[in-house]
């Protein structure tokens, strides 16, 4: 049975796949990225969210550009990424949260570089149910690089349903 396979340790066969596709189970999953420079915010910002303005894509329709917020559509395992890209002399600490639960942060800090730019990254796989909000939250003192092409990104995949 699909829903006893998906919930086991067990791996999903590809008719398991077809079965949950025939449900209305389809690929989920997106990326944005920032189109705008976005500048200093401080610690009283939290809560305040990065608005990757420019959908790549977004299968389900599922990330909002004007909030910064993916609301997850089905309980599975996610891939999620933040790319930030910003200006050398400043650090930044961008989290991405769940329900307003930090999960895991990327870290730009290199003040001694002598490149006008720099970026850091970071992926986590989560187990994410349903309705759940995820976000990517900035604190940072000085310039994230937007400038209209994907060098500040955030995106999610599902990598697998249960």
């Amino acid at each position: 049975m699909v829903s006893d396979t998906l919930h086991s340790n067990s791996r999903t066969s590809s008719s398991d796949h077809a079965v949950l596709f025939f449900l209305g189970y389809t690929s989920a999953g997106f990326l944005a990225f920032l189109a705008t420079d976005l500048t200093g915010r401080t610690s009283s910002d939290l809560f305040d969210y990065i608005t990757f303005d420019t959908e790549v894509y977004d299968d389900g329709d599922n990330y909002d550009p004007s909030t910064g917020i993916y609301t997850v559509p089905h309980d599975g395992f996610y891939l999620i990424h933040v790319r930030v890209y910003g200006k050398a002399s400043n650090f930044a600490n961008h989290y991405i949260m769940v329900d307003g639960v930090k999960k895991t942060y990327t870290r730009k800090n290199d003040p001694d570089t002598e490149a006008a730019y720099q970026a850091g990254s970071t992926s986590i796989t989560l187990h994410l149910l349903a309705g759940q909000e995820v976000a990517v939250d900035p604190y940072i003192d000085g310039t994230v690089a937007g400038a209209g092409y994907m060098a500040t990104t955030f995106g999610a995949t599902l990598i697998y349903f249960g």
